[in-house]
């Protein structure tokens, strides 16, 4: 397989010469050609591999005990000091790539001891912390990530080269993360990051470590419901954000689709991504939302102009694939689902299409304009709620704020001003 893609026979002879051997090299190269990556790429990454292969040798690291720590200890402290020449469009996310395929293609063939999570002391806590967000305090995926991902940076920051103690943390370098993070943070993500790690500090509490001193440690953010308005957008913008598509092109079918979900439905990037084929009845004409955030499953009214987007997809766009889901790769992995982030870079490289400013850039911009339109239309508060799949009417009140033409009928002269 080495042949197939290096056409030099140099390169299958200095392979022999190294620590991994040729026959996992061969492997890797067949791995990543069964994956649909190009040719290119599998030589990129298999050079990834030689660089730590070479690394590996020199550090004397026996390869039964390669695990996700010494592919980190490469990546942190080798690589950035490297100076051994590499190709030119070679990036850090290409090489941790790479090393990511080597340890699959290692604990398939039993070289490394099989483990689905790094063995850091780090990693095994936040796996606990994940655990208990979805069992005890039924938290979403995506507010897991996002918990997990701020714990995660802190605990990194800290305990980078030193062992985990929780009982070294003071409370001075709680309060220093957040607001050391205040210049180039918006007030949302102050409060999320400060929500997240009060959360992990209470599961500590709940875990028996002392961090009750911690978890008051954390900021409070000032940021208050309904104080803002929602961004939104136009009809004639909704229209060059779809219109900015290649429907000619299998991804310019896809992004319409994805698009379409939103733009009609109000859909969630999240629930766009877990959309299955079983979801839509197309008898019946209608859709049912899978359970993500709200984790339930409502069934909606499904727009012709959706059906139509979504079954274009179908039959012309969508790559050969085993899963029920919609919406699949187009690049290695092919025919994997798609994940949220590639539905939210779609919006946003058709937003940047179209001419959008940045903040209006967002997945949820498309939920925030269908949520303006119904309540422009005479919808009531409560039908918003369905059509959104709020459970509390309270969060979609912010909405009546964009409605100007009715907040102007009722609104009352001010004192001393003009009749």
């Amino acid at each position: 397989m080495i042949e197939y893609v290096f056409r030099s026979a140099r390169v299958p002879r200095r392979l022999e010469r190294s620590l991994l051997g040729l026959q996992v090299f061969d492997a890797v190269t067949a791995y990543l050609v069964g994956r649909g990556h190009s040719a290119t790429t599998v030589q990129q990454y298999v050079q990834n591999v030689e660089h730590f292969d070479r690394w590996l040798r020199r550090t004397r690291q026996p390869v039964a005990e390669i695990d996700e720590d010494v592919v980190g200890a490469f990546l942190s402290g080798h690589l950035r000091r490297c100076r051994c020449p590499v190709p030119a469009c070679t990036t850090l996310w290409q090489v941790r790539a790479a090393l990511r395929h080597l340890l699959v293609v290692l604990r398939r063939r039993g070289c490394i001891a099989l483990q689905t999570t790094a063995t850091s002391a780090i990693a095994r806590l936040l796996e606990k912390y994940s655990e208990y967000l979805r069992d005890v305090r039924g938290a979403s995926p995506s507010t897991r990530t996002y918990y997990c991902r701020y714990a995660s940076e802190f605990l990194s920051v800290h305990f980078a080269d030193e062992p985990l103690e929780i009982s070294r943390i003071r409370p001075a370098e709680v309060t220093r993360f957040i607001t050391d993070r205040s210049a180039r943070w918006t007030p949302g993500s102050m409060k999320a990051a400060s929500t997240g790690l009060r959360s992990f500090f209470r599961f500590l509490q709940v875990t028996g470590h002392e961090a009750e001193r911690l978890v008051h440690a954390v900021p409070r953010v000032p940021l208050w419901r309904l104080s803002s308005i929602p961004r939104v957008l136009t009809e004639e913008q909704v229209r060059a954000v779809l219109a900015s598509f290649d429907r000619s092109a299998a991804t310019g079918r896809r992004g319409y689709a994805m698009t379409r979900c939103m733009a009609e439905l109000g859909l969630r990037a999240c629930e766009v991504a877990a959309l299955t084929i079983d979801d839509f009845d197309w008898h019946a004409g209608t859709i049912t939302v899978p359970a993500t955030k709200t984790r339930r499953e409502d069934v909606l009214p499904l727009p012709a102009s959706v059906a139509r987007a979504v079954l274009a997809y179908l039959r012309k766009g969508r790559p050969t694939s085993t899963t029920r889901r919609v919406f699949v790769r187009h690049v290695a992995p092919v025919g994997v689902a798609a994940g949220p982030s590639i539905v939210r870079r779609a919006v946003q490289e058709a937003c940047a299409r179209a001419g959008l400013d940045r903040k209006l850039s967002c997945a949820s911009v498309f939920r925030h304009t269908v949520a303006t339109r119904l309540i422009r239309n005479g919808s009531t508060i409560k039908e918003v709620a369905d059509v959104l799949r709020h459970r509390s009417i309270d969060t979609v009140a912010i909405y009546a704020k964009v409605d100007l033409p009715t907040l102007r009928s009722v609104a009352l002269p001010w004192p001393g001003g003009m009749p």
